[in-house]
Parts: structure tokens; C-alpha cells; sequence
């Protein structure tokens, strides 16, 4: 799964304690005997497990699997993949080697485990037991050498282990690799060795040696064999998508229901909702919809081919059937509420998807299947938008108050989700929600001082949620969290500057067209005159603006003609998010829409 680099992944953002002890128990409840070391040793282990600076993120992995990773400052400790309990990384696993049962193989076999393949049967040996552990088809599997005791990979069984028989011929795969020693995931901690890896035991004699070469080539000519099988079955997928007939519009649109369906009723569910929601529109349509669409016409059934063409219309003709409520936010869509009663999502029957298709097709070793290579443009091309996080820092005497006695930090970073539950926090410790409409906020003397001007201190005395949201918001010192597509994340003051590109009427008659604010996002700002000197097929130049302190120089770009449009869709291009582009028309008559 982590051969290749995430797709997609969300900014770090640190674990309430709450949140870290609920994940903890967890783990304790997947892995018991990690509890019982935990409280027979000193606390540094229980720290190791779950330390204080534990952050997370949520990733999209590069065949469109969803997940979330756990990290500490060095070291990514755990992930967490829906339907699968906590399943820790190598850098876990190192502290506590016998907390899952464990599989042997030989030394070359972990190094095509490295490059992406998967473990199978003629790889096998048996471990000090003499048998193999009592293991179903998807229980949680650790590997590693024989005669070395710390684990190197993890993955799921694919049959179960009695039904295993080893150095008998048998072939096929025994486990499916989630995560290996030098992946990608490995690579976003400190890169450490595993511990006494030039040590291994070596206890085998010559007859065991001619076993492990026989058991090499074994493996070798099952790897071979198994890619001309996958090759062969995609030829014939191929032919196959050649031959099939195309969807009606009526159609797409059919399976474009089904698959939010589909990913609402098995993917998101009822009980996780919580934990989703606010989802942005299209992180739906790419991480939930598109997995979620027929294997064998999902190539098919796209947005761009339905009626509505646009996720947006989309969208709202759910939300007129009253089964999503949408809302904007800053230009993006969010969903903010499912409504699970629907008679849409009741007696929704189950079917073979692109996601089980993705993960049949990783599990054999090859790349994610050309059929959904518009849902891998589309991931591909969310990877190159720059990520913008907003991010509160309370500020003054009345505010830090607030944070105070919602038992909260008075000197963290806050996104807005989280000063929501802050605010929730203080309204369940100090009761202050309205009895007859719990929306309401009773204003008592601390939000009288935190979100309260002085003429409505004797004139207001309840107000909403949002209402307060806003206010509290609106008194803390606004940062944001700049990550530009292959670089490291900036932290500066202030709310993000919008690209803004302004049209207008110069020297009579000459229409013309200015660019600011480039240098925001990372843009070179003599390479983008020169492009857009080609895209618009009209002079391109750029100055200085006046004003700007010359040890961080700003510059206005001059487009010659209407070209608001053009660079508008380079912007977008390049990564600058759609709802950080300001545009303003003044060439427009009068009364017209005069911003867009």
C-alpha cells in the first residue's frame, strides 16, 4: 500500500488527550498483550505506545485508498484503515515484536516484499514452533527472517493458515502487504534500522540451505507466473471494455445515485458519520464515490457524462431530495449532514466495486488498473493544488480566559473545527445552553467579555452557536499553514492573500488585464509572464509594485487584452486553490457583476 508516495495527505494537526486515550484503548482492545506490558513496565513504554506530541493526518494512498497515519516527532507509530483495528507501523512493532503472531521467511524473499510484492506460500518456513500460528483469512499478520525476531512487514492473510501447507508445491498468495520495511510510510520517520539486523541467528545447516535456494526459485517462478496471469487478465479486460456498450446518460446518472449510495451506506456509515463530516465535495466524489462505482461499467460512470456535468449540480439536486445538506465555505462546497433515513439508503444492496477491484490489483503486485485512470488523474491533480490551513491563536486577555476555563491550551494553534468544540467544551462544564432551545447560548459574564462589545453588554443576552463561532473567531490572531505541492509546510501571520486578477480599461480604449499576489503561492514570477505570454498570445509584462519593502519585493503582472478567463485557468493549474482567486471586471457596463 505505501510502495508509492500518498496521493493525498492532510496537514498534521495534534491528538486531544482524550482522543489519544480512546485510540489507546483501542490498541489495548486489538492487541491485549500490549496492555498487560504496558502496565508491568515503566512508563516510558505506555509513552512510547501513545506519546504526548502524538499528531495525525488523514492520506488517500496512491491507489485511492482513505486512511489516517499517527505520528510523533520522529516516527510514524500507527495507521488506521477503515474495517481493520489499529495497525501499528514497523517503528511500533520494533518496541513491541510479540504483539501479533509472526511468519518466517527467508532474507530474499523481504527484499521483493520491499519492491512490492506479496508474500506467498512457497516463501514460507516454520518458525521455532515447528507450525504455524492458528491465523483466519484478514487477521492482522507480522513478517519477518527466520531466526531474527523482529518484525519487518505486516499484512492480512489471504486463507487461512490451516489450510496452508508448506514445501508441498502449493501456490498462491498467503498474506497481502499493507506495510514493509524502507516503504514510503517507514520513510516519514527517522529512518532507523531495525534493531540487530546484522545479528541474525544463523542455525541452519547445508540440507537447509538447498532447501531455502529450492524455496527461492520456487518463489521466483511463482512471481512470474502469477504476472503472466494478471497480464493476460487485463488483455482480456481490455477486449472486453472494447466490446461492451456504452451507458446512456440516464444510466450514468442511475449509477452516479448507487455509488454515493454505496459509499454512504458502507463506506462513510451511520455510526462514523461523526467523524467525517464536514467533507469537502471533492474529497467525496474522488475518496468515496469513485472507489464505489461498479467494477465491471465503473470506467464508465463519471460526473463529466452525467447530465449534471458538474459535482456542484450534482450535489444539489441530493440536497433538493433532502438527502445531503451542502453549504459554501470560502468557494468549496462542504457536506455538512447525511440524512441516513432516506429512503434512498434503505435495503441498499451490496456490490463488487473499483476499491475491492484496486485492492485485488495491489495485492498482486501491479500497478492500479488503466480502467481507473480518471480516478487517479483526478487524485493526481488534487496533489497539485497548495493546501491552505487556517489557524487561530487566542489573543488577549478576555479570549485566553475563554480557553482557559473551557480547560483548553491558551497558547495553541486552533482550526476552526477545533474552537468549535472548545466552545463546546465550556457550554457543557458551564450549562450555558438556552433549556428551551439548545442552539441558544446563554451569554454569561466570560462570553460577555469574549465576544461582546461594550453597547451590547446590557442588550444581548443569548446567542447561536455559529453566532459565537464567528465572534471568537473574529477577536483571535489569525496564521495559516501554507503547504506548496512538493514542499514543506510555512507557517505565516495573517488570514491567506487571494490571487486577485483585475480587468480593465486603460488609455481609452486598450483593455488590459493585472495579476497580484503570485508570490503567495510560490510562483516565479518571470516564468509565469513568459507562459502567459504564450497562453494569451499577447504581451506579457511586470513591475514592481510601490510601496513594498525591497527585501521582499512584490510585483503586479500586466497581461495586454481580456484575459481573465486564461489566467484564471493557469492559476488553477499551477495549484493556486479556486477560492483564493479574486477576479474583478471593470470593463463591465453598469449594473452588471462587476466581481466574479
Amino acid at each position: 500500500m505505501f510502495k508509492k508516495p500518498l496521493a493525498n495527505l492532510k496537514s498534521f494537526s495534534p491528538l486531544r488527550s482524550s482522543d489519544r486515550r480512546r485510540f489507546q484503548n483501542e490498541a489495548y482492545t486489538a492487541y491485549p498483550s500490549l496492555k498487560e506490558i504496558c502496565n508491568n513496565v515503566e512508563e516510558g513504554a505506555s509513552h512510547h505506545l501513545m506519546p504526548d506530541d502524538l499528531r495525525s493526518a488523514k492520506f488517500i494512498s496512491h491507489v485511492g485508498t482513505p486512511g489516517v497515519v499517527y505520528m510523533s516527532e520522529k516516527q510514524a507509530l500507527w495507521i488506521s484503515i477503515e474495517k481493520l483495528p489499529p495497525i501499528p507501523t514497523v517503528y511500533t512493532m520494533w518496541q513491541y515484536p510479540g504483539m501479533l503472531p509472526k511468519l518466517y521467511t527467508w532474507s530474499p524473499v523481504v527484499h521483493k516484499l520491499m519492491k512490492g510484492a506479496d508474500l506467498m506460500i512457497p516463501g514460507l518456513v516454520l518458525g521455532p514452533e515447528g507450525v504455524l500460528p492458528t491465523l483466519n483469512t484478514g487477521d492482522l499478520v507480522t513478517i519477518t527472517i527466520k531466526g531474527y525476531s523482529f518484525p519487518l512487514a505486516i499484512g492480512t492473510m489471504a486463507l487461512p493458515t490451516s489450510d496452508i501447507k508448506t514445501r508441498s508445491g502449493m501456490k498462491g498468495k498467503a498474506v497481502h502487504i499493507i506495510h514493509v520495511y524502507h516503504d514510503y510510510l517507514w520513510a516519514m520517520g527517522d529512518k532507523s534500522s531495525p534493531p540487530e539486523l546484522g545479528h541474525i541467528s544463523s542455525d541452519d545447516d547445508n540440507d537447509d540451505d538447498d532447501d531455502d535456494e529450492e524455496g527461492e526459485r520456487k518463489i521466483e517462478t511463482e512471481i512470474k507466473e502469477k504476472n503472466r496471469d494478471i497480464e493476460a487478465n487485463e488483455q482480456s479486460n481490455v477486449k472486453e471494455s472494447e466490446n461492451k456498450q456504452h451507458l446512456t446518460t440516464n444510466e450514468i446518472d442511475d449509477w452516479l445515485k448507487k455509488s454515493l449510495y454505496q459509499a454512504l451506506v458502507y463506506n462513510i456509515k451511520a455510526d462514523n458519520i461523526s467523524s467525517v463530516l464536514p467533507l469537502s465535495a471533492s474529497s467525496l466524489y474522488s475518496a468515496y464515490i469513485m472507489p464505489c462505482r461498479p467494477v465491471d461499467i465503473g470506467t464508465e460512470v463519471d460526473i463529466k457524462k452525467s447530465s449534471w456535468k458538474k459535482l456542484q449540480k450534482f450535489l444539489k439536486t441530493m440536497e433538493k431530495s433532502s438527502l445531503l445538506k451542502i453549504k459554501e465555505q470560502r468557494g468549496e462546497t462542504m457536506i455538512t449532514s447525511v440524512n441516513f433515513s432516506h429512503p434512498s439508503l434503505q435495503g441498499v444492496q451490496k456490490y463488487k466495486t473499483m476499491e475491492s477491484l484496486n485492492t485485488a490489483t495491489v495485492a498482486a503486485t501491479k500497478e492500479p488498473p488503466a480502467a481507473d485512470k480518471s480516478h487517479q488523474k483526478q487524485l493526481k491533480e488534487e496533489t497539485q493544488q497548495a493546501d491552505i490551513q487556517e489557524l487561530f491563536k487566542p489573543l488577549g486577555n478576555s479570549i485566553i480566559r475563554f480557553f482557559e476555563e473551557a480547560k483548553h491550551e491558551k497558547d495553541k494553534m486552533y482550526t476552526i473545527p477545533e474552537i468549535r468544540n472548545v466552545l463546546s467544551d465550556y457550554i457543557k462544564l458551564h450549562q450555558s445552553a438556552d433549556p428551551r432551545n439548545q442552539k441558544m447560548v446563554i451569554i454569561d459574564a466570560i462570553l460577555c467579555d469574549a465576544v461582546l462589545s461594550k453597547d451590547e453588554y446590557n442588550t444581548i443576552q443569548r446567542l447561536g452557536r455559529d453566532q459565537i463561532l464567528h465572534r471568537i473567531c473574529q477577536k483571535m490572531q489569525p496564521f495559516h499553514l501554507m503547504t506548496l505541492p512538493g514542499k514543506e509546510p510555512v507557517l505565516r501571520k495573517g488570514h491567506p492573500k487571494p490571487v486577485e486578477i483585475t480587468q480593465e480599461i486603460r488609455q481609452g480604449r486598450k483593455t488590459i488585464t493585472k495579476v497580484t499576489g503570485v508570490e503567495g503561492f510560490g510562483l516565479d514570477v518571470d516564468e509565469l509572464a513568459k507562459e502567459l505570454t504564450r497562453l494569451c498570445a499577447s504581451s506579457a509584462t511586470y513591475n514592481p509594485i510601490q510601496g513594498v519593502s525591497p527585501k521582499n519585493p512584490l510585483f503586479e503582472i500586466m497581461v495586454q487584452g481580456p484575459q481573465i478567463r486564461h489566467i484564471t485557468e493557469l492559476m488553477i493549474s499551477k495549484g493556486v486553490p479556486k477560492r483564493f482567486i479574486d477576479t474583478f471586471d471593470k470593463t463591465a457596463k453598469k449594473g452588471g457583476k462587476g466581481r466574479k
